[in-house]
């Protein structure tokens, strides 16, 4: 599924939840309603008793149930103008926001009579949308922003008793208009001016260090997220910068291992030759394995010394080299080779791909443990893939082993737990990939695929057709 896919549900959900809070908002005061009776006769006790105390204890009630109403009013707005222009700029949303709460205002003072004005409301939307703004989008948004929009209600709440801003529009519903003529009555406003004064300006003070703190942690995410990719980065080149210099000495300690095997490799030709020993005799067939293994090792060392070199091989003759590394003489295993017609060549690095197979046809014949066996070997094209299937039909591998055979250092016999996780570098260091499937006491298939060389074949067969043009 598409990210965009991902956020339409997205969209309808915080639609649902808006529009809810929307009319939760609108139909709020319908309950407060014995909320709003409290409210006033508590004022008209504190009047003829001439308690102040009272009177601020009516104030607080007067906050609370507005905070109440007009965050459910806002927020809905808020959140139900994000889903219907979550693909639109910051333009569009203001614009939405600012319809939808100030319709919803309208309506409310429509249903209620409450003749509030609307400088308040002015002031609380240019807030939100300055907070919108500013504040980061990341986890938990929407409950941070809910916090941000209560403690900004607070504070205009309280901005709304403050007698000394009458006069510019606010507080003119007329909970908020008693309330200061009852303070004018006792105290000639010097206590409401004062008091919500203080409380207006600490929760604008809480407002601004709580959107200070969310922007800084946000700053401080992504500072941390940009460390640690450079921290990454950096461990990946001390790591390639000490491979480097491990291959480094390798290559080295290879190159020198040349010389005493030159040197080998002349003794034994001429102790082969001192001795005369007859073709068929066991001496001759030591001296032929020895051959074999000295110029296996001349490989292998080419092998390190070139090992990104690569030319197209034909899977045949490939075949026949591994196979003939094999050392099956003393082994009762069978085995089969069936390569498909019109196989084209691969691109690989001769040694390091024999290498790879030899491992696998390796580990199928000491998996026989001695015993009779069959192992078949098929190659075929599937799709622009050339496929190589080893199958032999011994014990098999276990589930829970299977899940962990390309591991560095797994084995379930006393070796280096290498030869596979090599196998597997090999094959994908040559854009292929390998599988293995496997049923215990039945049989083992690993399957290889790497790309055909088609750029090879190609060439060979339009040199050939040059050639036939040539002579006819």
């Amino acid at each position: 599924m598409t990210r965009k896919n991902m956020q339409i549900p997205k969209a309808y959900w915080l639609a649902t939840v808006g529009m809810l809070l929307l009319v939760c908002g609108e139909l709020l005061a319908i309950g407060a309603m014995d909320w709003t009776a409290a409210i006033i006769e508590s004022l008209l006790n504190s009047i003829e008793t001439k308690d102040s105390g009272m009177m601020l204890v009516t104030a607080f009630s007067y906050v609370a149930k507005y905070l109440l109403i007009f965050f459910l009013i806002y927020f809905g707005a808020y959140v139900f103008a994000t889903s219907i222009c979550w693909k639109l700029g910051t333009g569009v949303f203001a614009f939405a926001f600012m319809l939808l709460t100030t319709m919803a205002m309208l309506a409310f003072q429509e249903i209620y009579h409450e003749h509030f004005s609307f400088a308040a409301h002015f002031l609380t939307m240019g807030m939100i949308l300055l907070l919108h703004v500013y504040i980061p989008k990341q986890k938990y948004y929407y409950g941070i922003f809910s916090v941000l929009v209560v403690l900004l209600l607070i504070a205009v709440q309280w901005l709304q008793l403050i007698p000394m801003f009458t006069p510019l529009g606010f507080g003119s519903d007329d909970i908020a208009a008693a309330i200061k003529m009852a303070d004018g009555y006792f105290n000639d406003y010097s206590l409401l001016n004062t008091l919500c004064m203080i409380f207006f300006i600490v929760f604008v003070i809480l407002t601004a260090i709580f959107a200070f703190l969310v922007i800084l942690q946000d700053k401080q995410m992504h500072t941390r997220k940009k460390f640690e990719v450079q921290g990454a980065a950096l461990r990946e080149t001390r790591h390639a910068l000490a491979e480097s210099k491990v291959y480094e000495e390798i290559a080295n300690l290879v190159h020198d291992l040349k010389t005493p095997l030159v040197t080998v490799e002349g003794l034994v030709s001429l102790i082969e030759m001192k001795m005369q020993a007859d073709p068929n005799s066991p001496s001759a067939k030591y001296f032929q394995r020895i051959g074999q293994s000295v110029d296996k090792m001349k490989d292998m060392i080419s092998e390190i010394l070139h090992e990104q070199a690569k030319k197209a091989m034909e899977v045949e003759e490939l075949l026949r080299y591994v196979t003939s590394h094999l050392q099956l003489d003393e082994q009762l295993v069978d085995l089969h080779v069936r390569i498909a017609e019109d196989i084209p060549p691969i691109l690989i690095n001769k040694i390091r791909f024999s290498r790879a197979i030899s491992n696998v046809l390796e580990n199928a014949i000491h998996s026989f443990r001695g015993k009779p066996g069959r192992i078949a070997i098929g190659v075929a094209m599937e799709g622009d893939a050339v496929v190589f299937r080893i199958r032999d039909n011994g014990p098999g591998i276990m589930p829970v082993d299977l899940e962990a055979i390309f591991e560095e250092g797994f084995s379930t016999k006393a070796s280096s737990g290498l030869g596979l996780s090599f196998v597997k570098r090999v094959v994908e260091s040559h854009d292929g990939h390998i599988q293995v499937q496997s049923v215990p006491k039945s049989y083992t298939e690993v399957r290889i695929a790497v790309p055909a060389a088609r750029d090879a074949r190609s060439q060979e067969l339009s040199e050939k057709q040059q050639v036939l043009g040539g002579k006819s």
